[in-house]
Formats: structure tokens, sequence, C-alpha cells
């Protein structure tokens, strides 16, 4: 009997192709970690690749620089493991490197007993998951290479569970806070926005950060007096009382997000905003400092625009103006929102017809002209329920007959 008999035409690879263990082998490398190896001499990097070839898919490298390279093209990695001894930067210099590239990297250095203090020094400094020392066993290179797998996993499970648990208590805290203080956190829910943007367009590998930094920046808010809240919201000149209560601002804030477990980063981002970003102009600090350009780069924006400037002569004010402000953030921003532009089209509705993920185009007042909302503020199934009680509580609706918004085209 044929052996290719009722199989359809064309199909004879199932029974063949996919039956050669080769071809297995080379399918299931797909979800194999990727673990990067650098070092200066091609036999050593051929000697490691063969043996942890069945436990990861190997990359080699012979110099720094095309580590980077290929860190950058292939990754992620869940492993990197360098020689200390490199040309140009050394092992640990480099580490450092990718540490900030990427947080959740496990990083190993090969090391002699030459070079063990500075190895030590870049484990002191945390940009070193574990020392290999030279010269080194196959089992105790593939022990090592199994726990950088375990610590790559522990470690990216324990970010989604903190984001998605964060995460979701921020956005909570932001849609309550909105009612309370619609001026302080219409803002949050602005900036936290277009901030996360520019984060991801820039890849920069922590966007729930910058996101809750937006929103906690404006947490001191909720200590002002009402009489001197609209003051402080559009920066006009304040009363000594008033200075006073802005100046205790980092510290209230810090104060708050002190009893938070986790926000370390996030308490440094607002602190850099907030106080100084001199002390964060460091090599260990880079993320830090990249997330308050950002955030700083946005809340400027949101401040020329409420006080009514257009788009344009914004940027335009941010690239030459007296402050500085990172030109890729400038640029990232001047892309996204022309994007934004083309994805919204501008509605007058009803308010019953107002529909989650629509956007306020203009500030939301009752008839007594008390701010329900501000303009931009994203319309969400609580905000929407907000709405419904100011209407519940009026014999007739308190709302304008018709109220812009944003809808996507």
């Amino acid at each position: 009997m044929d052996g290719n008999a009722g199989n359809p035409k064309g199909n004879t690879l199932v029974g063949k192709t996919l039956c050669n263990p080769i071809i297995i082998y080379l399918l299931d490398m797909k979800n194999l970690p990727r673990v990067l190896f650098v070092d200066d001499q091609a036999e050593v990097l051929e000697e490691l690749k063969n043996h942890v070839s069945e436990l990861c898919e190997p990359y080699a490298s012979l110099s720094a620089e095309e580590g980077l390279e290929i860190f950058k093209k292939n990754g992620p990695f869940s492993i990197v493991v360098s020689d200390q001894i490199l040309p140009g930067v050394n092992g640990s210099e480099f580490l450092a490197m990718i540490n900030r590239r990427d947080p959740y990297c496990s990083t190993m250095l090969l090391t002699g007993h030459a070079n063990y203090s500075d190895a030590m020094r870049a484990v002191n400094n945390g940009h070193v998951f574990r020392l290999l020392e030279k010269p080194y066993s196959p089992d105790s290179l593939k022990e090592a290479v199994e726990a950088g797998i375990r610590q790559r996993k522990l470690m990216e499970s324990e970010k989604v569970l903190l984001q998605e648990t964060l995460v979701g208590a921020v956005n909570a805290l932001t849609d309550t806070l909105a009612t309370v203080k619609p001026l302080f956190f219409g803002r949050a829910q602005r900036v936290k926005r277009l901030a996360g943007e520019v984060a991801m367009y820039l890849d920069f590998p922590h966007v729930w950060q910058v996101e809750t930094a937006a929103v906690f920046s404006q947490l001191a808010s909720i200590t002002l007096p009402e009489t001197e809240a609209e003051n402080v919201f559009l920066r006009k000149k304040l009363h000594p009382h008033v200075l006073k209560l802005v100046g205790n601002f980092p510290t209230v804030t810090d104060h708050l997000l002190g009893h938070i477990p986790r926000l370390g980063e996030v308490r440094e981002i607002i602190d850099c905003l907030m106080v100084s970003p001199k002390p964060y102009q460091t090599q260990e600090k880079t993320l830090i400092y990249q997330a308050y350009e950002i955030l700083n780069t946005v809340l400027e924006y949101d401040y020329l625009e409420v006080a009514g400037h257009e788009s344009e002569i914004i940027l335009a004010t941010l690239k030459g103006g007296n402050k500085r402000f990172n030109p890729k953030v400038i640029e990232a921003m001047s892309l996204l929102l022309h994007k934004s532009k083309t994805r919204y089209l501008v509605n007058e509705l009803p308010f019953e017809d107002l529909k989650v993920g629509m956007r306020l185009a203009e500030n939301l007042h009752l008839e007594t002209e008390l701010l329900v909302a501000p303009k931009g503020t994203d319309i969400t199934k609580h905000f929407l329920q907000v709405l419904h009680n100011y209407d519940t509580c009026y014999e007739k609706s308190p709302f304008p007959k018709l109220i812009k918004v944003f809808v996507r085209d």
C-alpha cells in the first residue's frame, strides 16, 4: 500500500518532515529561553554554547558592542553571560548596560581570581545575578543557567502580579479622586495616558511606573483648600501661606506613598520631579531620570494646554523655550498627538448618549457652574455612574443639552 495513500496532495511533509527529530528540535528551539554569551575568544564561546544547548537557545558575541546589538535585535534574553575581560568596556560595565535595558534579565559574570574584586563590586551594585569562577565545570554552568532561567520567570511573574494589582488600584483611585478634585485628577488622567503612550513609544521598560507616578504626582492636591486649588492648578500668583502648603507637597506625597510596598522607583521619580533631578543624573539611576524626563515634559504640555495654547505652539515652546526638555520625548509626543487627532472626531451628544471609550472635548459644568470634569477626561463606567447620580438629584438635567466629546473614528 502506498505510504501517501489517504493524505491530501502536497501533505507528504506531515508524514515525513515533521517526524524528523532534527526538525522537531528546531521547532522546539523557538520555545527555549535565550541565553547570550559574550567572550573575546571564539573557542570559549563554542564550548559554552555546546554545554547548554539542550537547556536554551544560545547566542554568542565576541565583544560588548556586538553583544548589545544582538541583545536588542534578538531579545528578550533570559540570561546574559559575559567574561570580565573584554575589548573596550569590561564585563561588569557591559552587564550594567544590559541591566538598564532589561532589569529582569539574569546577568552572570565569568571571572578569574585576578579580577575577583571588580566582579564582587558588580554583584554588590546589583548588576550581576551570579558569578561563575574560571575554570568552570559543565555541571556548574548548567546549574547556573537553570537558576537564571528560573529567576527570570520568577521576576516576570512578580512583575505581572504587581502591575495588575497596582494598576487596577491606581485606576480606581484616579476615578474616585477625579470626582472630588476634578481639576487635579483630570490632569492626572490626561498625563497618565499621554506619558504612558510616550513611554511605550520610547520602549521604556517600566511604563506602569511612569503612569503611576503621573497619578501620584497630583496626590498632595487633596490637602489644598478649595478656595486656593484653582490658583495652584493654573500656576497663578499665590499667597505666602499657600506657597508654604505647596512647598510641603513632596513631603506629603512621599509620606502617603511610604505606606505602599514596592513603590520605591515611583517615589524616586516623583522626588526627581518635585524636588530635584540632579541626584538622579547617574548611570545607576538612568531609568528614574528617563521616567522623570517623560513625565516632566508631558506635565508641562498639559499646563500650557490648560492655559489655552494650541498644540503646535506648545510643542514649539517646549523645543525652544528656556526650560530644557528631552528632544526625543517631544518628538514622540508630537507623533502621538498627531495620531490621536486622526483617530478621534469631535461630536456633540446629549448626556444620555455618552458611551464608555469617549473623551470629553471641553470642561463639563453643571448649570450652577460647578466643574464636574475637565476637558480630556476619559468616559468610564465609573464616570457615567457619577453623571447619573448628579442627574437623579435634580428635577431636570443639570447638564448642557449637548456635551462636546471626542469619539473614535
